[in-house]
C-alpha cells in the first residue's frame, strides 16, 4: 500500500512538472512574440555635414555628436537617429573635411517639420551654431526595393 501511495505521488509530481514546463514554454513563447513588433522603414531620410571652425572648441564635435542623443533623440517624430565622425578607413572617394555628420530618419516630410519646429531642436541648433562653419542638408525619401 505504502509503495503505491508512493507510485502516485511521483506520478502526480511528474505530471505536474511536465505541465508546468508544457505551460512556461508556451507563456515565454507568446511573450516573446509580443515583444517581436514588425515595423516599416521610416523612408524619410535627413542627413546633416557640420563643418566647425577652426576656433571651435577642442571637443565640440564630440559635444555636438552626445547633444543629437541628449536632445535630438527625444524628439517624438525621430524614427532613427545616428551622429559620428567621418570614418577613418573608407574607399578612395570618401569626402572626410567634415568634422561630424548626422543621419535622422523620419516617417515623413511631416516628421521631419516636426523635429525642425521641436524647443529641443532649437535649443540644440542655438548651443551649437557659434561654432559651425557650414553646414550641408541633404534630404530623401528612400524607395522600398
Amino acid at each position: 500500500m505504502f509503495r503505491k501511495c508512493m507510485m502516485l505521488l511521483a506520478l502526480a509530481i511528474t505530471g505536474m512538472i511536465l505541465s508546468m514546463t508544457a505551460t512556461n514554454s508556451t507563456q515565454g513563447q507568446v511573450g516573446r512574440d509580443r515583444r517581436v513588433t514588425i515595423r516599416k522603414r521610416a523612408p524619410f531620410v535627413h542627413t546633416v555635414i557640420f563643418y566647425l571652425k577652426k576656433d571651435a572648441p577642442a571637443n565640440e564635435a564630440d559635444t555636438l555628436i552626445a547633444d543629437t542623443q541628449r536632445l535630438l533623440a527625444k524628439i517624438p517624430s525621430v524614427r532613427e537617429i545616428r551622429a559620428g565622425r567621418p570614418t577613418e578607413k573608407g574607399s578612395a572617394v570618401v569626402v572626410k573635411d567634415y568634422q561630424v555628420g548626422l543621419l535622422v530618419l523620419f516617417d515623413d516630410t511631416e516628421g521631419m517639420q516636426t523635429y525642425l519646429d521641436h524647443p529641443l531642436h532649437k535649443e540644440f541648433v542655438a548651443g551649437h551654431e557659434k561654432s559651425f562653419e557650414k553646414v550641408v542638408v541633404y534630404d530623401f525619401v528612400s524607395k522600398e526595393p
